[in-house]
C-alpha cells in the first residue's frame, strides 16, 4: 500500500472531531472551557510516553545507522516541545526519499502537528464561545469550515513548486485541513456527546439511520483507494489528495461515531481491534523506531516473517508501555506539584539530557559519504578537456593512477600516508562505465549523467597526461543497476546486455594499459544501501548482480596479462555474504562506501597488491 503514509490523515480528521466534540460538550454543560485542565489531559496523556520513547531512542542510537541519527540531537529536543514537523522542514528532510535511511524520530512530526492544534483550537473556541455565546456551534462550524479551505489552498498552491513536497507534507498550516474537517463536523453533527459516550445514536429517521450506515462504506472505498494509490508526487498534492483523504475519513469517522449500530461501526468495535486502539499511542510511539532497528540486516529476515516480527515487538513494547507507564501516569494526582510546570520542567530536563549526552554534531556524514545521487548533485559537472596534474614523484616511488566511482572516491578521500606509492584521483562521483539510461537506483528513476557517458576521452587524456606505473580500477555499483539500454530496461544477467558491458570493460582495460601501465582492478562488494519496507534488498543490492559483475570481470581479464583481479568483495565480506562489521571495525558509512576507520584497514591489503 503505497498510499499508507496517508493513515496520519484519519488520525488527524478522528483528532479534531474528538477534541472538537469534548470542548463543545464542556461548554454546553458548564458554561465554560477550563482550558488548564485540558492541557494537563493532554499533558498527562501524551508526554510522559513521549519523553520515554525519544530517550530510549537516543540511548539505543547504535542500533540506528549513522546517517539517520546525523541530526538526531535537534529532533530529539523538538519532539519534546512537540516541534518536529518544523524542524524536519528546516532541515529539508526527504519524507519520501528512499535513498537515505529515515531517522527513528521522523514520525514524531506529526505529533508536534496535532499538540500545535492542542494549543491553539482550544484558545480560538474559547474566544468563539465569547463572541457568539448562543451560536457557538454554529460559529465553530464556519470557523473550521473556513480553516479547511484555507489549509487546502496552501496546500495546493504550494504544490506547485515540486521542491515543496516535504513542506506541504510537514507544515502545520497544510496539514490543519484534516483536523479541521473533523473539527467542523463534529461542531456541525454533535449535540450531545453523553449519547455517543453510552453508545446510543443521534439519529433520529429512519434516513437518517440508513445514511450514517451507508456513509462509511464510501468513506472506507475512497481511503482504500487513496492508499492503494497514492504514491507521494507532488502532482498528488497539487490535484488536492489531503483533502480528499479528509473528506473520505470524515465519512468513516462522524457517521460511525453518530450510529454506532451499523455494520462498520461494529466491525470496528470488534474486541482486537478496540485492544490495539487502547494501545494505539503506544504503537504509534514505539512502531518507527522498531521497525528500523529489527531490519533485514540484522534479522535474517524479509517479507511477511519480518513483519510479524516487528508488529510483535511493537505491540508487546506498546502493551507494557500502557500498563506501565501511561495508566499509572494518568491515575496519578499529586498535592503539592503543580501539573503544568511540571510537564514543562520534564520536557526541558529531558532535553537538557539529550543535548549533554549528544553534543552538536553527533555522527556527522561527510559529504563524500553521502550517496551516490546526493553527492552527485552537490559537485560541479566534470569538465572532460581539463586533466589535473598529476602528484609529484618522489625519486623511486611508484605512480597509480585512480579510476572509479564514489567508492574509490572516498577511498582516496581517507587514504593515509603511503610511502613509495604515489597516488593520482581520477575518480569521478556517480559514474562507472555503464553508459546510457535512465538508471533505477533504491526504487528511484533517474538521469545519467552527462560527464559519465564520456569516460573514453577523459580516461585516454589523463593516461596519456600521467603515464602511470599502476592503475587501480574500481568500478561495478553502476553496473548493477537496472538501466535502459537499447530502448529498454534491462540489467547483468541478461545476455545482450553483458555482452555489452564486456565490450566496455575491454575498451576501459585497452584505455588504462595503453602506456604499459600495470592494471589492478577489485571485485565489486556485496553492498546494502537500502532496504524495501518489508526488509529485502533493491536490486542493485542483490549479491547475485554483484557475482554476475565479478564472473564477467574475471573472464575478461583472465587472457590479459597485464590486468591482476584484487578481491574487495572477499575482503569485505570474507564469509561471502555483506558484512559491516569485522573485528570491531565499522566498514561502511551507508552500505556502500567504505568508513574512515574501513580505509586504514584496508590500506596496508591494498597498497601490497599496487607494489
Amino acid at each position: 500500500m503505497p498510499g499508507g503514509f496517508l493513515g496520519v490523515d484519519v488520525f488527524f480528521v478522528l483528532s479534531g472531531f474528538l477534541i472538537t466534540s469534548l470542548l463543545l460538550h464542556e461548554h454546553s454543560r458548564t458554561g465554560r472551557i477550563r482550558l488548564r485542565e485540558f492541557w494537563i489531559r493532554r499533558a498527562r496523556r501524551l508526554l510522559p510516553a513521549l519523553l520515554v520513547m525519544v530517550l530510549a531512542v537516543v540511548a539505543a542510537r547504535e542500533l540506528f545507522s549513522p546517517e539517520s541519527t546525523a541530526s538526531l540531537r535537534d529532533q530529539a529536543v523538538a519532539a519534546f516541545f512537540w516541534m518536529s514537523n518544523w524542524v524536519f522542514v528546516a532541515q529539508h528532510t526527504d519524507y519520501f526519499s528512499h535513498g537515505a535511511p529515515p531517522s527513528p524520530l521522523q514520525h514524531t512530526w506529526s505529533l508536534g502537528v496535532e499538540e500545535q492544534f492542542y494549543l491553539v483550537w482550544p484558545l480560538l473556541v474559547i474566544l468563539l464561545s465569547a463572541l457568539f455565546w448562543v451560536r457557538l456551534r454554529m460559529a465553530v462550524f464556519v470557523v473550521a469550515s473556513a480553516g479547511v479551505v484555507a489549509s487546502a489552498a496552501v496546500a495546493i498552491l504550494l504544490a506547485r513548486d515540486a521542491e515543496e513536497t516535504n513542506r506541504v507534507y510537514f507544515g502545520t498550516d497544510t496539514r490543519a485541513q484534516a483536523l479541521l474537517i473533523g473539527a467542523a463536523a463534529a461542531a456541525l453533527l454533535v449535540r450531545d456527546w453523553s449519547v455517543l459516550i453510552d453508545g446510543g445514536s443521534l439519529m433520529r429517521t429512519r434516513v437518517g439511520h440508513l445514511i450514517a450506515r451507508f456513509l462509511p462504506f464510501v468513506g472506507l472505498a475512497g481511503l482504500g483507494a487513496a492508499a492503494h494509490f497514492a504514491t507521494g508526487h507532488i502532482e498528488e498534492f497539487r490535484r488536492g489528495l489531503l483533502i480528499v483523504v479528509a473528506v473520505a475519513a470524515v465519512l468513516v469517522v462522524a457517521p460511525v461515531a453518530l450510529e454506532q449500530e451499523g455494520p462498520v461501526a461494529r466491525l470496528l468495535a470488534w474486541r482486537p481491534l478496540v485492544a490495539l486502539g487502547t494501545i494505539s499511542y503506544g504503537v504509534y510511539l514505539w512502531h518507527w523506531p522498531i521497525f528500523l532497528a529489527l531490519n533485514g540486516e540484522r534479522t535474517a529476515l524479509t517479507g511477511w516473517p519480518l513483519f510479524a516480527l516487528r508488529c510483535g515487538a511493537t505491540i508487546a513494547v506498546s502493551a507494557a508501555s500502557w500498563w506501565l507507564l501511561e495508566q499509572p501516569i494518568r491515575r496519578w494526582r499529586p498535592v503539592i506539584v503543580p501539573m503544568l510546570p511540571l510537564a514543562v520542567a520534564t520536557a526541558a530536563t529531558a532535553a537538557v539530557v539529550t543535548m549533554t549526552v549528544l553534543p552538536v554534531g553527533v555522527n556527522p556524514q561527510p559529504r563524500e559519504e553521502m550517496s551516490e545521487i546526493d553527492t552527485a548533485a552537490l559537485i560541479a559537472p566534470e569538465r572532460p578537456v581539463e586533466v589535473p596534474r598529476p602528484n609529484a614523484r618522489p625519486p623511486g616511488a611508484r605512480s597509480v593512477a585512480v579510476f572509479g566511482d564514489s567508492i574509490a572516491w572516498t577511498i582516496m578521500r581517507y587514504l593515509p600516508e603511503t610511502p613509495g606509492l604515489v597516488f593520482s584521483n581520477y575518480t569521478t562521483i556517480g559514474c562507472g562505465i555503464a553508459r546510457g539510461g535512465p538508471y533505477r537506483y533504491v526504487g528511484q528513476t533517474l538521469n545519467q549523467k552527462p560527464e559519465c557517458d564520456t569516460w573514453p576521452v577523459r580516461w585516454a587524456q589523463r593516461i596519456n597526461y600521467d603515464r602511470p606505473d599502476v592503475v587501480l580500477l574500481m568500478i561495478g555499483r553502476w553496473e548493477l543497476v537496472d538501466r535502459v539500454s537499447e530502448g529498454r530496461w534491462t540489467h547483468i544477467g541478461e545476455p545482450a546486455y553483458d555482452a555489452y558491458l564486456r565490450e566496455e570493460l575491454n575498451r576501459a582495460l585497452d584505455i588504462l594499459g595503453s602506456t604499459g601501465a600495470r592494471i589492478v582492478v577489485t571485485t565489486v562488494p556485496y553492498n546494502r544501501r537500502a532496504e524495501k519496507p518489508d526488509g529485502s534488498l533493491y536490486p542493485e543490492d542483490q549479491p547475485k548482480r554483484a557475482d554476475a559483475w565479478n564472473a564477467l570481470l574475471r573472464s575478461v581479464v583472465k587472457n590479459r596479462a597485464n590486468v591482476t583481479v584484487l578481491d574487495l568483495n572477499r575482503k569485505l565480506g570474507p564469509n561471502g555474504s555483506y558484512t559491516n562489521y569485522i573485528d570491531g571495525i565499522r566498514l561502511r558509512s551507508d552500505g556502500v562506501h567504505p568508513t574512515p576507520e574501513a580505509v586504514q584497514w584496508l590500506t596496508p591489503w591494498l597498497t601490497d597488491a599496487l607494489r
